[in-house]
């Protein structure tokens, strides 16, 4: 039987979990596909670079969530947050080819992974809050999943161009 405090408890959770759910956008089928063939060379290089800071710091983060060190956690998934290479090291041209070349559907799903890292951040600094951390840290791994089958599915083939199911509870 469940108590009104757990009630109090998971019902926040449960709240946040639709909310964060309906914030990953749907991508249309006709929106996906490989976009790595269509980047400019310094749109490649830039992505790949920017994908390589977020692996390090994901990794950062499976150590520190594991070990309960909620500063590092805090400091990776700020520095997955601040990692938009492709907005800062950007020209007005680079901007123009980055939009010719992917979808819009793939630049909101890139931009909630980093709403989410901030998500993750503010949440192992303030809260200090494990369940939620790993829930945070959980859906950003979906999110990758998910972007790495639709929009990169000629580099992670294992996928089959089909994004994993979203998991909620």
């Amino acid at each position: 039987m469940t108590t009104d405090k757990e009630i109090r408890v998971r019902l926040p959770r449960m709240m946040l979990s639709v909310v964060l759910l309906l914030s990953v956008p749907a991508v249309p089928a006709a929106e996906t596909g490989p976009v790595g063939p269509k980047l400019t060379p310094k749109l490649k290089r830039l992505l790949t670079e920017e994908m390589r800071a977020v692996n390090q710091a994901s990794q950062q983060i499976v150590g520190a969530l594991v070990a309960g060190d909620h500063a590092a956690v805090a400091k990776a998934a700020q520095q997955i947050h601040d990692s938009f290479i492709l907005e800062k090291k950007l020209t007005d041209k680079d901007k123009r080819d980055l939009e010719a070349a992917v979808p819009p559907a793939f630049l909101a799903l890139d931009g909630a992974f980093h709403q989410m890292a901030a998500k993750l951040a503010e949440a192992a600094r303030h809260k200090e809050d494990v369940d939620l951390q790993t829930y945070y840290f959980g859906r950003m791994i979906e999110m990758c999943q998910t972007c790495h089958s639709r929009f990169a599915s000629d580099r992670f083939p294992a996928f089959g161009g089909k994004a994993p199911a979203v998991h909620a509870h």
